[in-house]
């Protein structure tokens, strides 16, 4: 049953293949911090003078998308996940994870990473009209939504900065290898 719904939001591609192998992950990848931006957006012009609910509705849901990207679309459209963990003796330490094999996914990486940078680009112009407007009380919301999904940013690039020189240095241990065994057996 859970295949049979999944399957019902693939979208078909030219050669009849699915674009998305992972549909629900990059629907959520989107939906948390679109609905953040709307309430953002809507709900002062529908409910004035209601600061209070409009902010901790849309932290909330900056939160669960904070929580889902970093945990759950991360992993399942690029193969990447990270986080930080501080030691017994104070000092912060970055881990990251990434797949074994790669993401063959080009849409599903395009989609993950252009959502994963458009965002924070949206909430820093709503703070700078924040500020320009000087509304300082509304700029506390973009403020928070920059914290957040700047975090994922830089979670993510170093991640795959990590990925990228794992993958380097067991590609360089294979041919290390290769060229040794080669060089063993010519003689």
């Amino acid at each position: 049953m859970g295949d049979e719904v999944a399957k019902s939001f693939e979208i078909p591609s030219a050669e009849g293949k699915p674009r998305f192998n992972h549909p629900v992950a990059a629907i959520f990848h989107v939906f948390f911090r679109t609905s953040a931006l709307l309430v953002y957006i809507l709900l002062p012009i529908i409910f004035s003078g209601h600061f209070i609910e409009i902010f901790l509705t849309t932290i909330l849901l900056l939160s669960v998308d904070f929580w889902t990207v970093k945990n759950v679309t991360g992993r399942l459209l690029v193969g990447l996940r990270w986080w930080n963990k501080v030691e017994e003796d104070g000092t912060s330490v970055w881990v990251f994870e990434s797949r074994k094999k790669a993401a063959n996914n080009g849409v599903e990486a395009l989609f993950f990473w252009a959502g994963l940078f458009a965002f924070p680009v949206v909430w820093l112009f709503f703070l700078f009209t924040a500020i320009v407007g000087v509304s300082l009380q509304w700029a506390v919301i973009p403020i928070t939504a920059l914290a957040l999904t700047g975090a994922n940013v830089v979670g993510y690039v170093k991640c795959r900065k990590d990925a990228g020189a794992k993958l380097s240095a067991m590609a360089g241990q294979f041919i290390g290898h290769q060229l040794l065994k080669q060089a063993t057996q010519g003689n």
